[in-house]
């Protein structure tokens, strides 16, 4: 497919295969980030060899990865089982180990005909709250989800707002003249 590619173009394609940024890439084949940009949205081609160039780029890191798997599992095999280890460090394995355990796999992406992500389908896949891990892993005397801090106070008014009083000065003059600073908003 390099055949219908400029010169640079493909120079910018290997050296994303080569591993370089974008920027890094479009720098050493002597053109300007955005020109990249511009070549992904007007040329077909040079869009879907970037693309391939960038999946064969997360393959053989994925097939690096999954050679350092079983390894990876000996070692934390051995660090639960080794009681000379400090209970720290144990404790911290199995709740790694515990919490991999419980993720949920991810939903494979949907797209369109165009190769373009289709976030209404994606959005509409996701049945499962985001939070949902770290909801049910809290331990509780119960056995119940405990409910964090910030869900049980209510939204404090802002300092510049309207008293809720009724006394028509701002809060921060009238009654939250001692109220601490707002250091989140309420979504």
């Amino acid at each position: 497919m390099r055949q219908f590619l400029a010169p640079k173009q493909v120079r910018v394609i290997e050296g994303i295969l080569a591993g370089l940024t974008v920027t890094a890439a479009a720098e050493a084949a002597g053109v300007h980030r955005t020109t990249v940009h511009h070549w992904c949205r007007v040329i077909p081609e040079f869009r879907n060899t970037l693309d391939a160039v960038k999946q064969a780029r997360i393959d053989s890191i994925q097939d690096a990865m999954q050679a350092l798997v079983a390894p990876s599992i000996a070692i934390l095999t051995s660090i639960v089982h080794d009681e000379s280890q400090p209970l720290s460090l144990r404790m911290r394995t199995a709740m790694a180990i515990l919490k991999f355990a419980s993720t949920p796999a991810k939903v494979p992406v949907a797209k369109d005909a165009m190769g373009h992500v289709d976030y209404a389908a994606a959005t509409a896949c996701s049945d499962t709250p985001q939070d949902e891990i770290h909801r049910h892993s809290s331990p509780s005397s119960n056995g119940e989800p405990v409910e964090s801090p910030a869900a049980s106070t209510p939204p404090q008014t802002p300092r510049n707002a309207s008293c809720p009083c009724g006394s028509g000065d701002k809060y921060k003059r009238c009654c939250g003249k001692n109220a601490p600073p707002v250091l989140s908003r309420a979504a």
